[in-house]
């Protein structure tokens, strides 16, 4: 869906501004067809529609575009044979990726080059003079033109997906042997586990897969009641969810923009468990926080050892809906000592964190923002409730406006190379991972059900050399029966998918808590949310393959369009580099990523040297600033290829969801249906014959 500023829904009824991509588009087809085109749609005819999408068929073949197709099969199996995978899943799932990307690769830029240099051609060759000058209407060449290119599409579709499955068969057969054979000699328990697996479901197997409604990483096991324990300084933290309504967030735009009179205040209300820090925690706050050698230490008694005082500090930051950065990450009291708590009733404490103009004027734009907090001292534990961040806005009348979180807090770690870590710990009591699983469909009569697990680990000094693999817990909490599984202990690989069987009854209802532990100390296993997911069923994998290249034609279908209405109104060339800008553009936008986060103007003018010069600082800033405010408005109006997932499911060994299928037609709908119409209108009012 396309992303409306939170400013720009505002000024706008619900039902527009929630669905602001269909109304334009409506208005679009309906107000183009209507006030330009309706003679000509009274007058269309699919049979001359057709003719024409018989020349420019023809003439496409005559071009001999399917020569290119055996140079692409040739490349897939050159590099098919000269890889190195991990194992023969992996390689399997490789020759897939390369399969479809020069499936992909060969339709998108002959639908490109044909779509582009067609129409500008026949005008500059005046062979559209003959065609004009009949009874066939504008509109009928336009439906024409596209239709011929993307049965021309459709054609180099099949022929790859006929070798696409051909050439895997063979794969399978070949690595199946393979794997069998490699099972009579396998020692290595996670190895051979994965390699059965293999053996039994098959190297093309495709499986429905259950994902998690949820995931967390708590810096302790935990079974859901509140509150939740962080120790400080370990690098967990908790993120709280804000939707401001139109009344909230008129609010935080009077606070941006008089802030004499107003303020915003982060109000993070926790209960503080102190204890006595160890050894390593003292050397830790003496490392990490600023100078406070004189409030760090309380005078010491003859016989008692140096006690340090607890230091209640959280650093707080705010990311929009990617989790990315919206603001510099800001720490209460500048990391400095403060016994500015606020004690409570109940024993809790609140902490304020007062948010400048500047980091205001973000969430504004933000339909959906969170706020982080991570807890910094080591010698605190900070028990965290269900409703433990909210927003203070103090107006210019001096009225307090709270601010509620949209929902509960989400629980994080830090990230590493393969996602969240969770810390191994051979005595159990490490952090742990949770996958929360709702309302999952279990076969009655299962007695046992399958867990993938697919994660990265990562080893420190501290990790014993002498172990020859490593070892993962799992236990499954069932929250409708309150029963909790054994611990089902295995031994994982990176990046490799390892089925772990679970006993159906502490999943029977299908709500229930997977739990993940690492039992290995110096070891970091990095997760996702997709690192524990259920297989649910199986299915054929020649369905899927077909599902994968509709979606890969579907996408061919959207390249014809924006290239048949580039070619309206330019040249070949120009038109093939604003094809390719109006396809790219929303995805390279989103490669950017935090690189167009407010504040990056100020950023770039330091990196510049522009710093100490006031002047030429601000114009450096403001200007970077709007272009990437520029880059960011006109990326919401391109077309998501997201919405075209073509190899993300099927080199998973995943069933492609109908619901893919959907969302890439209602990016033809609301994107390709109105270009269609503004070719038609371009064209018609073009002058392409006396």
């Amino acid at each position: 869906m396309v992303r409306i500023p939170l400013s720009l829904a505002f000024t706008l009824p619900a039902p527009i501004a929630d669905y602001l991509h269909w109304w334009i588009a409506g208005l679009i087809v309906v107000g183009g067809l209507l006030f330009f085109g309706l003679n000509d749609l009274m007058r269309l005819r699919f049979s001359r529609v057709w003719a024409i999408s018989d020349v420019s068929f023809a003439e496409s073949i005559r071009r001999r575009v399917l020569w290119v197709t055996p140079l692409a099969i040739l490349g897939v199996m050159a590099v098919a044979v000269l890889q190195h995978p991990v194992d023969q899943q992996e390689s399997i799932r490789q020759t897939i990726k390369f399969c479809l990307f020069a499936s992909g690769t060969l339709v998108t830029i002959t639908a490109i080059i044909l779509a582009c240099t067609n129409l500008p051609r026949e005008i500059e060759n005046r062979v559209i003079f003959t065609i004009v000058t009949k009874p066939t209407t504008r509109l009928e060449i336009v439906l024409g033109k596209v239709l011929g290119f993307i049965r021309v599409s459709g054609l180099i579709v099949v022929i790859m997906g006929v070798f696409t499955f051909v050439f895997l068969e063979w794969q399978n057969w070949k690595l199946s042997g393979q794997v069998a054979e490699r099972l009579q000699n396998e020692i290595d328990p996670g190895t051979r586990r994965a390699l059965q697996g293999y053996h039994d479901a098959g190297l093309l197997s495709t499986k429905s897969l259950e994902q998690p409604a949820d995931f967390q990483i708590y810096n302790h096991l935990w079974k859901g009641d509140w509150p939740q324990p962080i120790t400080g300084g370990q690098g967990y933290s908790y993120m709280v969810p804000f939707e401001p309504d139109r009344q909230q967030a008129a609010l935080l735009d009077a606070a941006a923009e008089d802030p004499p009179r107003a303020q915003v205040l982060v109000i993070n209300t926790l209960r503080l468990d102190r204890h006595t820090p160890s050894k390593e925690d003292l050397n830790d706050i003496n490392s990490r926080r600023l100078p406070m050698e004189r409030q760090l230490f309380g005078p010491a008694s003859p016989g008692q050892e140096i006690q340090a005082k607890p230091i209640p500090q959280l650093a707080i930051e705010l990311l929009d809906a990617r989790r990315l950065p919206l603001v510099p990450q800001a720490q209460i009291n500048g990391g400095k000592y403060t016994d500015a708590l606020q004690p409570n009733a109940d024993g809790s404490s609140s902490i304020a964190t007062p948010l400048k103009p500047e980091d205001v004027r973000p969430l504004l734009d933000a339909q959906k923002f969170y706020v982080s907090t991570l807890p910094q001292t080591p010698s605190v534990e900070y028990m965290v409730s269900a409703t433990p961040t909210v927003l203070l806005v103090i107006d210019s009348q001096q009225k307090q406006h709270v601010i509620s979180a949209s929902g509960p807090p989400r629980f994080i770690s830090h990230a590493g190379k393969y996602g969240e870590q969770i810390v191994g710990s051979p005595k159990g009591d490490g952090s742990a991972a949770d996958f929360r699983f709702d309302h999952v469909s279990i076969p009655a009569d299962s007695k046992s059900i399958e867990m993938r697990f697919r994660a990265g680990i990562q080893r420190g000094g501290d990790y014993d050399p002498s172990q020859p693999w490593s070892l993962v817990r799992m236990i499954v909490y069932n929250r409708d029966t309150k029963q909790t599984s054994p611990p089902i202990d295995f031994h994982p690989e990176t990046n490799r998918d390892i089925p772990v069987p679970v006993p159906a009854e502490y999943v029977a209802g299908g709500n229930f808590d997977v739990f993940v532990q690492g039992m290995d100390s110096g070891q970091w296993i990095g997760m996702s949310s997709t690192s524990v997911q259920l297989i649910s069923a199986e299915h054929s994998f020649v369905l899927n393959l077909f599902k994968s290249l509709l979606l890969l034609w579907l996408f061919s279908v959207l390249v014809v369009v924006v290239a048949i209405f580039a070619s309206t109104f330019l040249s070949w060339p120009i038109a093939i580099v604003l094809t390719l800008v109006i396809l790219l553009g929303h995805w390279g936008v989103e490669q950017l990523g935090d690189a167009l986060n407010p504040g990056v103007g100020r950023s770039v003018a330091t990196d510049l040297g522009f710093g100490r010069d006031a002047a030429q600082s601000t114009v450096i800033s403001t200007s970077v600033d709007s272009l990437a405010k520029m880059l960011t408005a006109v990326s919401t109006v391109l077309p998501d290829l997201s919405k075209f997932p073509v190899m993300d499911d099927i080199t998973r060994g995943v069933s492609i969801p109908p619901r893919n299928v959907l969302e890439s037609l209602a990016v033809l709908l609301y994107y390709g249906l109105p270009m269609l119409v503004l070719s038609f209108i371009i064209l018609k009012n073009k002058e392409v014959a006396p």
